[in-house]
């Protein structure tokens, strides 16, 4: 489940911009590779905050009574 969103979110941002050449409209992201780099360690840090969530959440019920 965790891989299958990461693949959904990548295959979504493609088709964003795949659909933004076609129509020869700016991509809704920034023009230099620095910034590119932000947006992605952004989503990455998203992506793995939620996964040590889940897995906090996970322990925490198994320590329960």
């Amino acid at each position: 489940m965790r891989c299958k969103k990461v693949i959904l979110g990548l295959l979504l941002a493609f088709v964003v911009g795949f659909v933004c050449q076609l129509a020869h409209i700016p991509v809704p992201a920034p023009p230099v590779l620095g910034a590119a780099l932000l947006v992605f360690l952004t989503s990455c840090g998203y992506w793995l905050t939620g996964l040590y969530l889940q897995r906090r959440q996970q322990a925490e019920k198994r320590e329960a009574p």
